[in-house]
């Protein structure tokens, strides 16, 4: 079961629906494809999920940091985790969602999507940092873009913190390259995103949860110093 209606009664399953908390909280859970693809409204990001086994038969979807995101309950029951509500808030089905699809993507959208980000977070920072991507595979430029765009939304949700620029002094610029499995490094001043071209435009890129978490322990490591 996928969770249960506003009106108390529990829906067949779906494999893409749409589900809302009673604080408006809304998302779309896709569970059309190999691994299960979440976005909420008002955001542009696509979080890859994955799903273990919890106890009585509960499922838990988690993030690219093993955090719980979703729990789905053998009563046909969903509980949706955030950072405002840790404990988990119970949501209800709301209606049915398309799937999502992988948008149609050239080297030249490439090219203008990594200067897009690159600009977004050179604002932000007050300096340039250069988006890179030297070797892209031919038919992984949608996996580039997807990348580009939650990179530059991570950055620059670090920037607005309390001393954000301060722990973006290290970041000179972002360099995608490719390989398995997916993940964010700072090295030399360099932010290296490493994508996974197997793994689909979404799930071929760590999240922007992951990436700030990366920048903020990285500044910390280097504060103790």
């Amino acid at each position: 079961m996928f969770g249960k209606s506003q009106d108390g009664r529990t829906e067949a399953a779906q494999t893409v629906a749409r589900f809302e908390s009673e604080d408006g909280e809304a998302f779309i859970l896709d569970e059309s494809g190999r691994q299960p693809l979440l976005r909420f409204d008002g955001d542009t990001e696509v979080w890859s999920l994955s799903v273990t086994q919890g106890a009585k038969g509960d499922r838990i979807y988690k993030n690219d940091m093993g955090q719980p995101v979703l729990k789905s309950t053998r009563w046909g029951g969903m509980i949706l985790f955030t950072d405002e509500r840790p404990t988990g808030d119970p949501v209800a089905l709301s209606g049915k969602a398309d799937a999502f699809r992988q948008p149609r993507m050239s080297p030249a959208l490439l090219w203008q999507t990594l200067a897009k980000g690159s600009k977004r977070v050179s604002q932000a920072l007050g300096r340039l940092v250069p988006f890179e991507a030297p070797n892209v595979t031919p038919g992984a430029d949608a996996l580039y873009a997807q990348a580009a765009d939650v990179t530059s939304s991570a950055l620059v949700q670090v920037a607005l913190q309390s001393k954000g620029k301060q722990r973006l002094t290290g970041v000179e610029s972002v360099q995608f390259v490719e390989g398995r499995p997916p993940s964010a490094t700072l090295t030399d001043g360099v932010l290296i995103m490493k994508l996974d071209t197997s793994r689909g435009a979404w799930g071929g890129h760590v999240s922007s949860k992951r990436i700030v978490n990366i920048i903020l322990t990285t500044y910390s490591v280097a504060e103790r110093r």
